[in-house]
């Protein structure tokens, strides 16, 4: 994988497009029915956003865009959190992944799946369709 280096990085502002496109079948939380998927993102702990939730479905496709502006050296991952949700509850945690911002930043784009890692001891087949577009901001 070809990634850049953070000195390379300390000179790139710009913004990120990001589409939350669908989810292979997901690791069933619920006991009765299928899930009730949503996905939350973010690259700082305090902008964090999510998709809507999909009631009872086992393979969600949401296609619902988010952006992040003010992409900084200091932003390195994109986080992506897998809940159930489950009224008058806590959500049960699904998956979580985090992404490098390297190869996006550097070329520009992602298209793909994005496999969920299974919790210790357990494998996964849990994955999200992810896009991803950077723009670099002109600072001068």
């Amino acid at each position: 994988m070809n990634t850049i280096s953070t000195p390379c990085l300390q000179s790139v502002n710009g913004y990120i497009h990001v589409i939350i496109v669908e989810a292979g079948k997901l690791t069933d939380k619920d006991k009765t029915d299928f899930n009730d998927p949503y996905v939350e993102v973010y690259i700082d702990e305090n902008n964090k956003q999510k998709t809507s939730v999909l009631m009872n479905i086992e393979r969600p496709i949401w296609n619902e865009a988010f952006d992040f502006n003010n992409i900084w050296p200091s932003n390195e991952y994109f986080y992506i959190n897998v809940y159930d949700e489950n009224e008058g509850k806590k959500p049960d945690l699904i998956g979580s992944k985090q992404v490098s911002l390297d190869d996006v930043i550097e070329k520009g784009d992602f298209d793909g799946w994005v496999k969920l890692p299974g919790f210790v001891g357990f494998g996964s087949h849990d994955h999200v369709h992810i896009s991803m577009h950077f723009e670099k901001i002109s600072t001068g």
